[in-house]
């Protein structure tokens, strides 16, 4: 079964900021809601796609929303002051696109700016622009034509970034043999990968076991969680009312495949297969649920990395921590420039995670869940 680019183009171009993520879950609750036995929701717009009745509860949890901005003032020639929803590093955004959505649904394109460099004095020159000497420029030239759009203060933005697919033929080194082999992969590029692909695991996990009708001893709660980039939020709520037994966090991580990055502490890497994070601020995985993923993926020929990340977290960092606890585990596929307008991933990797989720649901039985934690 191939997976669904026409759907992973819609959702990573779909308007989805934290806390307004209304555009892309109307998506998700279309697209997943047939593979599921029950839909339910919380009240910070988490969806959640049931499936199955009997036997533990496993939830496998990614976040619809992602990193925007939000309109923090007008001047009064016109342009916009923002704030940030979620983590952006200044550097990333002068001369980038952006889409202001106004209350009615409207949408209004502006590109993010600040003096010329032309005429900066010296000493500016040498100095990094900050958030908040940026404006946001939408061709008007007063306030008050700026408010006749209907821009307000709170209404949010996102990047401008379309979603494309590239061919390339990657050159390999066989590290057994020496030799250097060519490999065809297929890698896409856009924004939202963080983490509407997350999503689209979730969905395709689903949507096989049931077109499969591929049976697993336990309830699957697949979950589009909500304002994961302001803090884990929408797993937090959806997690209380599930109580799961297990949760798996499905999510991009940093590929450390470029220049500049100390492979010793970012080891993942695009195009090798889903990575399997050992720890993160937010979390440390079970350690007998993480090897029994390893040991079912090395079972079945599904290539992974080990990773980890000193800063920053996943939806896992709130689910391990629902009621008495639940064993949990994030599994990341490795993507080039996450938080910033445009990301690369191996369309690959999504695959191998798939396939590994399904293998992984299909053994998690109660006895198994069990001995996670037994001492």
């Amino acid at each position: 079964m191939k997976l669904d680019v026409e759907t992973i183009e819609k959702w990573t171009n779909a308007f989805g900021p934290s806390g307004f993520e209304r555009e892309i879950a109307k998506m998700v609750k279309k697209y997943i809601s047939p593979f599921a036995d029950e839909v339910i929701q919380d009240r910070t717009g988490s969806i959640i796609f049931k499936k199955g009745n009997k036997g533990p509860k496993i939830m496998l949890a990614g976040h619809m929303d992602e990193i925007g901005f939000i309109v923090a003032g007008i001047s009064k020639d016109g342009f916009i002051a923002f704030n940030p929803l979620g983590g952006w590093w200044d550097q990333v955004l002068l001369g980038q696109r952006v889409i202001l959505q106004i209350r009615d649904g409207t949408k209004i394109k502006g590109i993010i700016s600040s003096k010329p460099p032309h005429i900066l004095k010296p000493e500016e020159r040498n100095k990094v622009v900050s958030k908040e000497d940026m404006f946001i420029d939408i061709g008007c030239k007063s306030k008050k034509e700026a408010e006749a759009l209907g821009i307000q203060i709170g209404d949010p933005m996102i990047p401008d970034s379309p979603f494309e697919l590239v061919k390339r033929t990657q050159l390999i080194k066989n590290e057994e043999s020496g030799k250097v082999e060519e490999k065809k992969v297929t890698l896409a590029f856009g924004k939202a990968f963080d983490d509407r692909i997350g999503v689209i695991i979730i969905a395709e996990v689903l949507k096989r076991l049931k077109e499969g009708n591929i049976a697993h001893p336990n309830q699957l709660f697949g979950v589009a969680t909500t304002q994961e980039e302001v803090g884990l939020r929408g797993a937090r709520t959806s997690a209380h009312l599930i109580q799961p037994d297990i949760g798996f966090a499905l999510d991009v991580d940093i590929s450390g495949d470029v220049p500049g990055v100390n492979k010793m502490r970012t080891p993942a890497e695009m195009s090798k297969g889903p990575s399997i994070l050992t720890a993160d601020s937010s979390m440390l995985p079970n350690p007998r649920l993480k090897h029994f993923v390893l040991d079912i993926a090395k079972k079945h020929g599904i290539d992974t990395q080990l990773s980890m990340i000193a800063r920053g977290g996943t939806d896992a960092g709130v689910i391990h921590l629902t009621g008495i606890g639940a064993p949990s585990l994030a599994i990341g596929i490795p993507t080039r420039h996450i938080h910033s307008h445009n990301g690369i991933l191996d369309l690959a990797d999504v695959e191998k995670c798939i396939l590994l989720l399904i293998e992984v649901i299909k053994k998690l039985d109660q006895k198994t869940i069990d001995s996670f934690t037994k001492i």
